[in-house]
């Protein structure tokens, strides 16, 4: 027992930590600070204002939260460009006594595959935006009809993206060669969040090419909804009519299901092919570099200023944290001064009674030190002890306990 009543102080002190840390926080001055001073009703009408615009920062911030835990997406432009350099080229007809052995180089070439996003905001010139060319691309297949046997380095020259690697705006591929060559340029597209493309069936049923697969399975549910085809006894089940039989093969299925027969309909995306050909001669003005243009999927730009005007907020507001633990320590001042007062002016107003009151709250607070239950001596000089509601209760235990003592006494001497 002693044990367990020495370890109860300790067990406390967390919470009692704890409650000292919370009372840090508290701004508001005590009542009738008012009437002491009257410069503080302006600071209760700016802490009231503070709390209000607090819970509006609070309930606009969780709004933005939920607004960035969802993808904003907007469609941009992404423009590919094709071209290609030479170097060290003969003509074909030059005479052969003016070739000059010595300051003959190797003839060779440089393919360029290029990318830049364009804004295609309304009312606004195509600006290129900070988003390199790689960062939309998985990988890139170049594929070269040449004679294998003449350069032995290889007609197929690949690209694919490694995590970490840094962002690109273009590739560059030098091979020798003096003879126009055709290139075949494969590109995939890394798409985010991933897209799949469908199964020519289920295409043509959703009306969809390619997607995500979230909407995929919304797409089919809104099919099956406007078709009715849940089952009147039991929701979870799907009647599925000629066209969902003919594509998933069953007849009835259940929701869990439904994911799991799309996957076999899923397939990876097409690449954008490109047939480009490689030239050595001169380029004339109407044979520039080809452009393509492909629409691709970004961060909206508001998302972006968000996400920053939060940063902002998250940096800041360590300072918050400390000013407010400065406000609520001179409020905590202001607060104690108050209660010194009121100590004060109790003595000022009757000494005798605010001195008895204050002699029996230390007896009291002794005997709890000492852990002592006895009666108060104090308190039991006054008259109005004895007139307390527990009293008649006591008495009550008292003559009782009594009248069992005489019982026994009584008992015993027989």
């Amino acid at each position: 027992m002693n044990q367990d009543l020495k370890r109860r102080p300790n067990e406390a002190s967390p919470n009692i930590k704890k409650n000292k840390k919370k009372r840090r926080i508290e701004k508001t001055l005590a009542p009738k600070i008012e009437s002491l001073i009257p410069e503080s009703k302006l600071y209760t009408q700016l802490h009231e204002f503070e709390k209000k615009m607090d819970a509006t920062m609070m309930r606009k911030r969780l709004d933005i939260q939920e607004a960035l835990s969802k993808p904003i997406k907007t469609k941009k432009t992404l423009r590919i460009f094709i071209s290609n350099t030479t170097s060290g080229q003969t003509d074909n007809n030059v005479d052969i006594n003016d070739i000059n052995l010595e300051n003959t180089s190797t003839p060779s070439w440089i393919l360029k595959i290029e990318g830049k996003l364009l804004d295609n905001s309304p009312g606004k010139k195509s600006n290129q935006i900070d988003k390199k060319f790689s960062s939309f691309v998985k990988r890139v297949i170049v594929e070269l009809d040449r004679d294998q046997t003449l350069y032995p380095e290889g007609n197929i020259i690949e690209w694919n993206k490694k995590p970490g690697t840094p962002d690109i705006d273009g590739f560059e591929i030098k091979r020798k060669g003096d003879t126009d060559v055709n290139a075949r340029i494969l590109i995939e597209m890394d798409y985010a969040p991933q897209k799949f493309k469908l199964s020519e069936d289920l295409s043509k049923l959703l009306d969809i090419k390619l997607n995500t697969k979230p909407n995929v399975v919304m797409a089919l549910w809104q099919y099956i909804k406007y078709h009715k085809l849940q089952d009147s006894d039991d929701k979870r089940l799907i009647n599925n009519d000629e066209e969902l039989k003919k594509i998933f093969r069953v007849n009835q299925m259940t929701f869990p299901q439904m994911p799991e027969l799309i996957n076999y309909h899923l397939l990876p995306p097409d690449p954008i092919v490109i047939e480009y050909k490689i030239r050595m001669n001169e380029r004339q003005p109407e044979e520039a570099e080809y452009a393509y243009d492909i629409e691709v999927e970004v961060d909206d730009v508001v998302r972006n200023r968000i996400s920053s005007v939060i940063s902002v907020f998250q940096e800041n507001h360590k300072e918050y944290t400390e000013i407010d633990e400065k406000i609520s320590k001179i409020i905590q001042a202001v607060n104690n001064c108050k209660l010194k007062r009121d100590f004060m002016m109790s003595f000022v107003n009757d000494p005798v009674t605010f001195i008895n009151q204050w002699v029996a709250s230390q007896a009291r607070d002794y005997e709890v030190i000492l852990d002592d239950t006895h009666i108060n001596k104090e308190e039991s000089r006054h008259s109005e002890f004895f007139k307390k509601p527990w009293i008649k209760e006591a008495i009550f235990h008292y003559l009782n306990a009594k009248t069992h003592q005489k019982y026994n006494e009584l008992v015993n001497h027989r």
